[in-house]
């Protein structure tokens, strides 16, 4: 059975023993590319048999007072260490006990993505290397696009000009 409910409602129902999943909408960028802000649900399972490393999981964040979702970089006995894809670095340890959740499936428009440990970890991985490059390579292009905006020239007349020099 499948619920469609508030992470807080779920959460309350996990504790009082009722296993059910529920599907949300994502809205931060922390996950990208793996789960896209805005377009991706997620449904999320009550964690009953613990975590492995490559997992999605849901957890609250002792620290920041909120719900996270992150994946899992390592297991220390009952402390674990999550970090988002598309973040720099990974999360402060937490206790084994604040993760409430595992996503099972990401849906993408008509696509259903059953996550997978071992690539999603060698994606999170490269996007830790390559990502930022390809962040500052898109900033760069939207910064060059205003400069060129403003100086009231289109790219093309820019590159005309250039040439004719």
């Amino acid at each position: 059975m499948k619920y469609s409910l508030s992470i807080t409602e779920w959460h309350e129902m996990a504790l009082s023993g009722t296993p059910v999943s529920t599907r949300t909408l994502i809205h931060g960028i922390s996950m990208f590319p793996s789960i896209r802000m805005d377009r991706d649900y997620v449904t999320i399972m009550p964690v009953l048999d613990g975590v492995e490393v490559g997992d999605i999981v849901l957890f609250d964040d002792p620290y920041q007072d909120r719900f996270v979702l992150h994946r899992v970089w390592r297991v220390d006995g009952d402390r674990v260490l999550t970090w988002g894809d598309n973040c720099k670095n990974p999360d402060r340890e937490i206790p084994i006990d604040a993760v409430y959740g595992r996503v099972v499936l990401i849906e993408r428009g008509k696509m259903k993505i059953h996550p997978d440990r071992k690539r999603g970890l060698a994606l999170a991985r490269f996007w830790h290397v390559f990502g930022r490059g390809y962040r500052f390579a898109r900033r760069a292009v939207r910064y060059l696009k205003r400069r060129l905006m403003r100086s009231g020239k289109q790219p093309d007349e820019q590159q005309e000009r250039q040439s004719d020099v």
